[in-house]
């Protein structure tokens, strides 16, 4: 399930005229040589090291290759569309600037854009959303937060699985899912 939601995220990131490059950071091999036929450029990590780890390599990239804005997105928000993310950069197209999207728990965030690159440090792993919020406010960074259901929806506990199939979509998730539940396998998370 894994990969097909980082397609639906990649699909949306592709689709998205404001965005010039998709970047896919992982440690694995399968995923990116994934990536690379959904068209993605990608950056190997030596070994899995949390995401603060992967954002700071994909910063460095970004930094090095003269982007002026960068925008953060985990792999397991596969209802994300090209219209939230216009939207996100759109609020954050002038520098300096911090957009953020939580979860819906409002304790992780599920879209951030920062503006440029190394404006903030992040925070992901714990309370992630007040934390970006509290460092950007801090240093008197203009703040968006983006409400959107479709990127606070994160595929994290049972009940995000269940909320997610009582959608209406036409994601890969979707489909695979889909097919899943004709064959009679049944899926779980955690």
């Amino acid at each position: 399930m894994s990969l097909h939601m980082l397609a639906d995220v990649v699909e949306a990131a592709e689709g998205t005229p404001t965005i010039q490059k998709v970047l896919v950071v992982s440690p694995d091999e399968k995923i990116l040589k994934f990536s690379r036929r959904l068209g993605a450029a990608v950056l190997k990590e030596r070994a899995e090291g949390g995401v603060n780890r992967a954002v700071s390599k994909a910063r460095k990239f970004c930094s090095e290759g003269g982007t002026s804005a960068m925008l953060i997105l985990p792999s397991d928000i596969p209802l994300l569309s090209s219209e939230d993310l216009e939207r996100i950069v759109n609020m954050g197209i002038r520098q300096p600037s911090v957009v953020l999207s939580p979860s819906l728990r409002l304790d992780g965030t599920n879209a951030l854009l920062l503006n440029p690159p190394g404006i903030i440090p992040t925070f992901y792993e714990h309370d992630s959303f007040r934390a970006h919020l509290r460092e950007a406010l801090g240093k008197g960074i203009k703040v968006g937060v983006y409400l959107s259901w479709r990127i606070m929806l994160d595929l994290d506990e049972p009940q995000d699985l269940g909320f997610f199939l009582q959608t209406a979509g036409s994601t890969q998730t979707h489909r695979f899912l889909a097919q899943r539940g004709k064959s009679g396998i049944s899926l779980s998370l955690g």
